[in-house]
């Protein structure tokens, strides 16, 4: 899954949803760099994706791609599902798309949280907060427009998101679109299941660690 969802997912607490962000930032083990509740949703990100990986549906919508991309085929496919997420985003969630990428960046970015950001992780969210990136996963160019972007940074990535390939993914949209409904109710459940296991090693989320620093 990309940034939507795992933001989505960490639910109302603070500090998750900071974890939730960083899970692409921060490598290994993290006991004791950050609160606990952060730390808990780096884990989080990292068991979302573990998930995401072995879960029968996504397996079909990734066999569902030309041979030629199964390398990249989960890039697509999470890039995909956050797209279909956007499109549908009031059935997952009380706020509106748009009111929700201005909150979560709102608080992603507090002053306390700042301390906690590598580096890179912070320049991004600022920059994805300034081009409303949460917002514009809607935008029906998203996923072609996202890939190619990748294909720019990926070492040898133009050779799968490129203009004849894109075609080729768009070809296979309808049968991951029809997928995502199920699977992301299987997801949901997971990930509730999870917080709730967590939490009898690591105590409630809903108290924020104090700030350090």
């Amino acid at each position: 899954m990309n940034h939507l969802a795992h933001l989505l997912l960490s639910g109302n607490n603070d500090q998750l949803l900071l974890g939730g962000f960083l899970g692409d930032f921060v490598k290994g083990l993290q006991i004791g760099v950050r609160p606990v509740a952060i730390e808990q949703g780096i884990r989080l990100h990292r068991a979302i994706d573990a998930y995401t990986d072995q879960h029968p549906s996504v397996t079909a919508c990734r066999l569902a791609l030309p041979n030629n991309l199964r390398r990249v085929s989960g890039i697509v496919t999470d890039i995909a599902f956050d797209h279909f997420l956007a499109k549908s985003f009031t059935r997952y969630h009380p706020q509106s798309l748009q009111q929700f990428d201005q909150s979560a960046f709102e608080r992603l970015l507090k002053p306390k949280h700042l301390d906690f950001f590598p580096e890179q992780a912070l320049l991004t969210c600022q920059r994805m907060r300034d081009f409303k990136s949460l917002f514009r996963t809607q935008d029906e160019d998203f996923i072609a427009r996202s890939l190619t972007h990748i294909g720019r940074r990926l070492r040898g990535g133009e050779r799968f998101f490129n203009s004849e390939t894109i075609p080729e993914i768009n070809a296979a949209l309808p049968f991951i679109q029809a997928s995502f409904p199920e699977f992301f109710a299987c997801l949901r459940g997971f990930v509730d299941n999870w917080i709730t296991n967590d939490d009898r090693a690591t105590g409630p989320v809903a108290n924020e660690a104090p700030h350090r620093g």
